[in-house]
């Protein structure tokens, strides 16, 4: 199951230890090189140092009260953090980063996203158009399997062709049943 990028913000991170809440979450850190989000930032009166984040790695279970993580010391100061400050020093956004196709064509904006929450990697991107172009084009749903490269300026993706189309029809005729059709009773022989 998929979960929309808004589950990842202003959650509450509740220590195992103590059964109280620790901070909450304010944003995410995504990895543009893999589309995984490593870390989160965490703030609240608890936390000593500012910005503190919280790895991915290191929440204990994901539920209806939170990310529940061990104790306070999985909150940390992005100082000394040489990983994920390579990671930070990106400057990635994934909303609103611009997308375009293989061939050029400007698919609009990234507006979400959809995580795997087991692995945290990002599944598929959600994007709009423009008040005048999303008048008569519906927004995109892209597949990460469809993402060619990610740059902070924009991420390319292969172009639906009509080969695609036509494929992805036939495998949706295929995929259903109508009941009123298939197999039909076999006349029966009443001499």
């Amino acid at each position: 199951m998929l979960l929309l990028s808004d589950k990842l913000v202003n959650v509450p991170v509740m220590s195992l230890q103590t059964g109280t809440e620790l901070a909450r979450t304010s944003e995410t850190i995504v990895d543009p090189r893999t589309l995984t989000i490593v870390a989160l930032y965490v703030e609240g009166p608890q936390i000593d140092i500012v910005p503190s984040v919280l790895h991915v790695a290191d929440i204990r279970e994901a539920g209806e009260l939170g990310f529940i993580v061990n104790d306070s010391n999985v909150l940390m100061s992005t100082e000394g953090l040489v990983r994920l400050q390579l990671i930070i020093d990106f400057d990635f956004t994934l909303a609103g980063t611009a997308v375009y196709d293989d061939h050029g064509k400007h698919l609009g904006k990234v507006a979400d996203y959809a995580f795997d929450p087991a692995s945290y990697t990002i599944q598929q991107i959600y994007t709009h158009q423009s008040f005048f172009k999303s008048l008569s084009v519906v927004s995109n749903i892209i597949h990460r399997r469809q993402i060619i490269s990610v740059t902070k300026e924009r991420i390319i993706v292969e172009s639906a062709t009509i080969k695609d189309r036509i494929a992805e029809n036939a495998e949706a005729a295929r995929a259903f049943v109508n009941p009123f059709r298939g197999t039909q009773a076999e006349p029966t022989d009443l001499h």
